[in-house]
């Protein structure tokens, strides 16, 4: 494997940030795929058994993920028998996730993997250093939180008026493309 250096020009923050969730996320990955989950799934199975009465839609905050993509992530989670969602009795537009004994025995099965790969992400620093690391990232992260929305950088969907007043195809009429 070629060793790269990160070159001056990319020492900011922006693309370290996007360089070291790639690491995490591979890492992560090498650790759920034996149980044929992804490393976000697995992070859902964790907060429903950290929180008990945990609905959709606060996972989906939890997670900064939006709550499509939470809802079909909690679909393929139920159909592995990992996850239970039943209605809550108190907003029948709810629903509240538990996981079954399955979701438990894997949370304890991936969760000893993750701790030894957050301990190889960690291992080139210190004790000290990775205490100050995960202070500094936990400031920055709160500090920012108002960039932190599911789906944010993403380009938004061209709609098929807009795509056409773009090519200039508005049947006759002249219209200002915003």
């Amino acid at each position: 494997m070629i060793r790269s250096q990160v070159a001056p020009l990319h020492r900011v923050p922006a693309h370290l940030a996007r360089r070291f969730n790639q690491i995490c996320v591979g890492i992560g990955d090498e650790v759920t795929r034996p149980f044929r989950l992804s490393p976000v799934e697995f992070a859902m199975i964790a907060a429903i058994e950290d929180d008990a009465g945990l609905d959709q839609r606060r996972l989906a905050g939890r997670l900064a993920i939006d709550t499509v993509s939470t809802s079909k992530l909690l679909d393929r989670l139920e159909k592995l028998r990992f996850v239970r969602r039943s209605v809550n009795v108190e907003d029948r537009r709810a629903r509240i996730l538990s996981l079954t004994a399955r979701g438990r025995e894997v949370r304890l099965k991936i969760g000893v993997g993750f701790k030894a790969a957050h301990e190889r992400i960690m291992a080139p620093l210190s004790s000290d250093e990775r205490a100050q690391f995960i202070e500094l990232l936990v400031r920055l992260v709160e500090a920012n939180e108002a960039y932190a929305r599911p789906g944010n950088g993403r380009r938004k969907p061209v709609r098929r008026r807009q795509a056409s007043e773009v090519k200039g195809e508005d049947n006759g009429q002249r219209s200002v493309v915003a």
